[in-house]
């Protein structure tokens, strides 16, 4: 037992001090080990995290109504929506009670019943929501007592109400219901409308729908005010945001299933669970279903990369002891003993650097997710960690039984021979199995890049390149040598000696060629994907800023914008939506002037786009615009007995439909015709003038007037009577009526036929077509039409001509039109009310020279900004997302390759070092000088690291080029397709740099190494 003791004792002391004695090269293995092993934990730990990010980013800017759960009812007095708020509290707290889970993972709820009243011919909802007053600014008390209501301020202009005022309320439907009184007890306006706090309901709603007049809530804090009458419809409800910091991946599963359960135990008390949060999770399991599959791509190759790296590193420590097995051998020791003596310093190195990158990777998951990854979220120690450890560690221990199993099986004179061993036909074997994965890999990659085998065709194929550039090294050398010879150059020979004979030297060109390949692909990938995301945050958002905002109709939104930036860096935006064909159709208005200053608009210059604009906005007469009254001088020559007739004008305040004014009976000679214009608010528009019957009918008629010119505001009017074609009648008279009009000095209008309704000579303010940016087919029997009539920002078809056409419009896609706002508008309200339009969207685009406090400006000129996106926030968002998350893994790879490859040009500088020394003091003794050994020690590694560095950054460029268009770049499960690369300061320049100055580097250590050959090496003949 004392012998067994004493001959483990005596085996660890010897690695341990074969570790010492061998330090440099000791720490090079044990460096190499620990990233190997953070290699290895790295994919899965970061892969984890990253769908950790994921969840919890999707989540949290999902809005809180989408991922919130909602419990109640909607009935009358039979129904559940009747139930006390306490009842439907009491209920959902029992159930959580036994879901602790979705217990934890919900908020406290918010209280809420409303139903749908009417007060003076207006609609609006009677709401109850707990604590309301504490997101209201009021004006006189909150309405905590039985009896008392709270009105928006809206409301109380609108209809002149003011706090203690008494307020008629119909409660039910109509017929039927009751009446309610209620005391205001005060006027509020909410601190922010768009708020988490008021939920998916619509509570400031104020304005004209398609049912009449509406005005926004009115709360009250009563709960049986709003039970009052039986007949009255109540949603009744409690509504639960989500606490998404909360939500983990192990979580989701188990969410689903709650949500189901608390649904059915909901249902049987006649109460309905509402969420979308099932919904949110499957767009997310999007994202986290491309990390899963990213990850293996990229971990197969890294770690085949580390096995071979430790693979080499064996063989070479092995190699290089070879004599020291032999003596061993010599001396008796069995062959497992030589083994382990052979082997021992190796394994320990190998297994001591395990926790370490364990250790490593888990810190270096970390440093990602607090630079990259959603707040929050960080590196999780669980078993898949620890099995890519030990599967390193698994990996390193067959690394090196293979690497040394050839050596330890030689006889004693094998081991003791100092000439090179020469590869058999497994190597050969070897570099065929890798010829053919790399073909199926470019056979698979030319069906479906997506494919896995596919995703692989870049390393394999950077592993040919090279194992060829390897073959080709040593022929190179070969060749240099025997012309070195002849020619005498001592440098020349030296390095091509070197070379021609290093053992390991064709193995070292293929680690580094697959790591630099490694790495400029995930950096050429990473830059592609980078200009993919910022060109997709520029089309998305369409400026550096947008705001959707809320306004009256487009002339106050134009308004209070060049009010609000009067240096106009910033575009007035009306939206709307149309189909044809059963496709949707995005209707864009724009302020032409500004658009080439403000849009971002991919494909196109600065003068492109202002060349678009201008075509968008040809010249046309500028609006009349009235004050509060209206003239005309007017000649009748003949006027009929009968009907009466009268002359109009057709005016349109802004946001309100055009109306008829009188403005006077018409009577035979010159005379002057007035009207006040009371309801202009506003600089009315003038329209156009109208003729028509005084008192209605049918009968026939025919008259000739003359308008010599128009007044308002006691100032002349610039008509442009005597320009043809600046006046023109109104087509599609029912009646068939002809009216013919005559331009000269005086307007001169014929009008004949039984036309029961006026007929109107309109000013021409804008042009016959409105000119449109066409993306897209036009929405047309003919796809590549030049005209088409579509509804604009009305109901009625209006004509449009293709100015231009383009792949895609800013923030619009790729089936759209784009039109100069101002025309639309005036075209629009020639027959329509903007204000009474629901389906227009409103928005500022903001370009860089913008205020930056314009959102601010915008809601004090009373245009209130209800979101803001900008492309920085959605790159930003992007870089979140899948496809960047998994490039990040990439380039991580990479990094590791490139320090895996290091560590193997310092191992193999270290292996044989003392052999080396001593044969580069012979030279000194025999005559060279250092300058010539140190060139030739450079030429050696120059041509080492050089053709390996060329020929894998060659590999990785065009391996990306020609596999990104069928990777994700932006989003998962869209595919790049065509993509934008163009060399600059990216993430490949930074790489090829960083790497260049590793090797530059690792050389100078190198060359530092090699100047102690001394002639005094030489004295004990040491080698």
């Amino acid at each position: 037992m004392i012998s067994s003791l004493g001959a483990r004792v005596t085996a660890w002391t010897v690695m341990l001090r074969g570790i010492r004695y061998r330090g440099g090269r000791s720490v090079v293995v044990f460096l190499v080990a620990v990233v190997a092993t953070t290699a290895a934990v790295l994919t899965p730990a970061y892969s984890r995290a990253a769908q950790q990010s994921v969840l919890t980013d999707g989540l949290g800017t999902a809005s809180t109504d989408a991922t919130g759960l909602t419990v109640g009812a909607t009935g009358t007095k039979d129904s559940a929506a009747f139930l006390d708020l306490a009842e439907i509290r009491l209920a959902m707290n029992a159930a959580l009670d036994k879901d602790d889970r979705l217990d934890e993972r919900l908020d406290r709820p918010v209280a809420a019943i409303d139903t749908e009243v009417t007060f003076a011919q207006t609609g609006a909802k009677l709401a109850y929501r707990q604590d309301v007053c504490a997101q209201l600014a009021l004006v006189g008390a909150c309405p905590d007592n039985p009896g008392e209501v709270a009105v928006s301020k809206r409301t109380a202009d609108a209809h002149r109400l003011k706090p203690g005022d008494v307020i008629a309320v119909h409660l039910g439907p109509v017929p039927g219901g009751r009446d309610k009184s209620f005391k205001i007890s005060g006027v509020y306006s909410p601190h922010d409308a768009n708020a988490a706090y008021w939920g998916r309901t619509a509570y400031f709603s104020a304005g004209a729908d398609g049912a009449g007049e509406r005005a926004d809530a009115l709360f009250s804090l009563t709960e049986d005010d709003l039970r009052a009458e039986p007949t009255a419809t109540l949603t009744t409800r409690l509504e639960y945001p989500l606490r998404a910091d909360r939500v983990h991946l192990d979580d989701v599963a188990g969410l689903r299933q709650d949500l189901q359960a608390l649904g059915d135990a909901m249902r049987g008390r006649e109460l309905e669970v509402t969420t979308t949060l099932p919904a949110v999770l499957r767009d997310i399991d999007t994202d986290q279903r491309a990390i899963a599959r990213t990850a293996p791509v990229i971990a197969v190759p890294l770690l085949l990369l580390c096995w071979f790296v430790l693979f080499l590193l064996v063989a070479s420590l092995t190699e290089e002891r070879g004599p020291e097995i032999a003596l061993a051998k010599l001396r008796g020791y069995p062959a497992g003993r030589a083994a382990r003596f052979g082997l021992g310093e190796m394994l320990l190195l190998t297994a001591a650097a395990v926790p370490v990158g364990l250790v490593a990777g888990l810190g270096l998951v970390q440093l990602a997710a607090d630079l990259l990854l959603a707040p929050g979220v960080h590196a999780e120690v669980r078993w898949p960690v620890f099995a890519a450890a030990g599967i390193a560690l698994v990996a390193g221990v067959l690394a090196a039984l293979l690497a040394a199993r050839r050596t330890l099986a030689r006889p004693v004179l094998g081991l003791l021979r100092r000439v090179p061993a020469r590869g058999g036909w497994r190597a050969g074997a070897a570099e065929g199995v890798v010829v053919a994965l790399a073909a199926a890999s470019l056979v698979a990659a030319a069906g479906d890049r997506t494919s896995p085998l596919a995703l692989l065709a870049p390393p394999l194929l950077a592993l040919v390149l090279g194992v060829a550039a390897a073959r080709l090294l040593g022929l190179w050398s070969a060749a240099r040598l025997r012309l070195a010879r002849r020619r005498g150059r001592i440098v020349a020979l030296l390095s091509a000696a070197q070379l021609s004979r290093r053992p390991g030297g064709g193995r070292l060109v293929v680690v580094l060629t697959v790591a630099v390949a490694l790495l400029s692909f995930a950096a050429t990938a990473w830059d592609a994907a980078a200009r993919a995301r910022g060109d997709a945050a520029e089309d998305a958002v369409g400026a550096e800023r947008v705001y959707t905002v809320n306004a009256a109709h487009p002339d106050a939104l134009e308004a209070a914008l060049a009010r609000a930036d009067p240096g106009k860096h910033a575009m007035a935006v009306v939206r709307a939506s149309q189909r044809f064909d059963n496709s949707p159709i995005e209707l864009l208005g724009v302020q032409a002037d500004r658009l080439a200053d403000v849009a971002f608009w991919r494909g196109h210059s600065r003068d492109q786009v202002g060349g678009l604009a201008a075509r968008l906005h040809p010249a046309a007469a500028e609006p009349l615009r009235l004050g509060p009254d209206l003239g005309a001088e007017v000649t009748v020559d003949a006027l009929p007995a009968r009907p009466a007739l009268r002359l109009a004008a057709v005016v349109a305040n802004p946001g309100q439909p055009p109306r008829t004014v009188t403005l006077g009976a018409l009577a035979k000679g010159t005379r002057t015709y007035h009207a006040a214009l009371t309801g202009c608010t506003t600089e009315c528009r003038l329209i156009g003038l109208a003729v028509g019957r005084a008192a209605g009918g049918s009968d026939p008629f025919a008259v000739t007037v003359a308008v010599h010119t128009l007044t308002s505001d006691g100032r002349p009017l610039s008509p442009g009577f005597d320009q043809a074609g600046r006046w023109q009648a109104r087509p599609g008279a029912s009646g068939g009526a002809t009216v013919t009009v005559r331009a000269g000095a005086a307007l001169g209008v014929d009008v004949s036929g039984a036309d029961p309704a006026d007929a109107v000579v309109e000013h021409v303010d804008t042009p016959d077509a409105l000119p449109a940016v066409l993306a897209g087919g036009a929405p047309a029997d003919d796809a590549r039409a030049g005209a088409f009539s579509l509804p604009g920002f009305s109901d009625q078809p209006q004509p449009f001509t293709v100015a231009a056409r383009t792949d895609s419009l800013p923030r619009a896609g790729h089936r759209a039109l784009m039109f100069d706002l101002d025309y639309a508008t005036r075209m629009a309200e020639r027959s329509a009310s903007l204000a009474d339009n629901g389906g227009l969207r409103y928005e500022v685009w903001a370009g860089p020279g913008a205020p930056a406090d314009l959102a601010a400006r915008l809601g004090a000129q009373g245009i209130p900004v209800l979101a803001t996106e900008s492309v920085t926030g959605y790159t930003d968002r992007l870089a979140r997302r899948a496809p960047a998350l998994g490039l990040w893994l990439y380039l991580l790879a990479g990094g590791a390759a490139i320090l895996l490859a290091l560590g193997v040009v310092l191992l193999s500088a270290y292996v044989g070092v003392r052999a080396r020394l001593y044969e580069l003091a012979a030279l000194r003794v025999a005559g060279v000088r250092a300058g010539p050994l140190r060139r030739a020690v450079f030429r050696e590694y120059r041509a080492l690291l050089g053709l390996p560095l060329v020929v894998g950054l060659a590999a990785g460029i065009v391996g990306a080029l020609v596999m990104l268009p069928g990777i994700p770049l932006v989003t998962a499960g869209a595919p790049a397709g065509s993509f934008t690369y163009e060399p600059g300061l990216g993430a490949l320049p930074i790489a090829l740099a960083v790497t260049v100055l590793g090797l530059l580097l690792t050389v100078l250590f190198v060359l530092r190494l090699l100047g102690r050959a001394t002639p005094l090496r030489l004295k004990d003949g040491g080698q």
